[in-house]
């Protein structure tokens, strides 16, 4: 048995002079960090390009192998895989895509918090939902399963403190930085309708639904490359200083195509 010993008596230890010296805080250590992790990212970038992978196909041999396990079920989703250049500590990878032919089979529900002209423009402009605070119980109930979410500056600080924590673990709860906190309503609710939100995990890959089985090779092609230029301008903008020092480094590292109970096949030439 571990006894540890207690202190019972009032009195402090005797402190070390340098103890009072020492900052209380200090943001090089955290700076020195964050350069590391960049360079060691950088390290594992440069590496995994040198590396060729032999068994990378070609979009089209990709989705014949694909279609080939699906057969019992033609109309299962593409997804598709980006491992992104990535430095650990920093915001994930996030944007927002509108691709040649969407992929989604179930439609958009759009859930905007207006009131006035402004929720009046809302619905003329498509929202599933439209109101203010009085809708807060249908979502939080499950009346309302919005799969995306806007609100005026005005109604902000009355549904933040009922659905933040709800709305904000699903990446739906509305706020400036993304765009999606506006009197802008009616630009906002064209601009979303239609387009594909992604963001990337921890590792910076990004997966998202990129087509259907039953789409023509040509238009799988077409939404693969144009998702994939979306990821490799969102994700240029984040590089961080030491990338830009030195010889640029491509954001998009591995892509891979894979189905529902398909295998996850490299793509080459993307």
């Amino acid at each position: 048995m571990i006894v540890r010993s207690s202190r019972f008596f009032s009195s402090p230890p005797t402190l070390s002079p340098w103890i009072f010296s020492r900052p209380l805080s200090s943001t090089a250590p955290r700076a020195a960090k964050q350069s590391a992790e960049a360079v060691r990212a950088e390290r594992k970038t440069r590496a995994l390009l040198k590396m060729k992978d032999p068994e990378a196909m070609s979009i089209p041999d990709a989705a014949a192998i694909l279609k080939a396990v699906e057969v019992g079920t033609p109309n299962s989703a593409y997804e598709l895989s980006v491992l992104t250049h990535f430095v650990r500590g920093q915001a994930a990878h996030r944007g927002k895509v509108s691709l040649p032919r969407d992929p989604r089979t179930k439609a958009e529900v759009m859930l905007v918090f207006a009131e006035g002209r402004q929720g009046q423009a809302a619905i003329k402009a498509g929202a599933s939902y439209v109101g203010g605070v009085e809708l807060i119980g249908d979502v939080l109930s499950g009346a309302i399963v919005p799969t995306k979410v806007l609100c005026t500056p005005a109604l902000l600080p009355q549904i933040t403190p009922k659905l933040a924590r709800f709305l904000g673990p699903k990446g739906l709860m509305p706020a400036t930085r993304r765009g999606t906190v506006t009197d802008d309503i009616v630009g906002s609710v064209k601009a979303s309708i239609g387009t594909l939100d992604w963001k990337g995990d921890k590792q910076g890959v990004v997966r998202v639904p990129i087509g259907r089985l039953t789409y023509p090779v040509s238009d799988l092609e077409k939404n693969i490359r144009a998702f994939l230029k979306n990821v490799r301008d969102a994700t240029a903008e984040k590089e961080s200083l030491v990338q830009k020092k030195k010889k640029s480094l491509p954001t998009v590292l591995r892509v891979f195509l894979s189905s529902r109970q398909g295998p996850g096949i490299p793509l080459a030439d993307i």
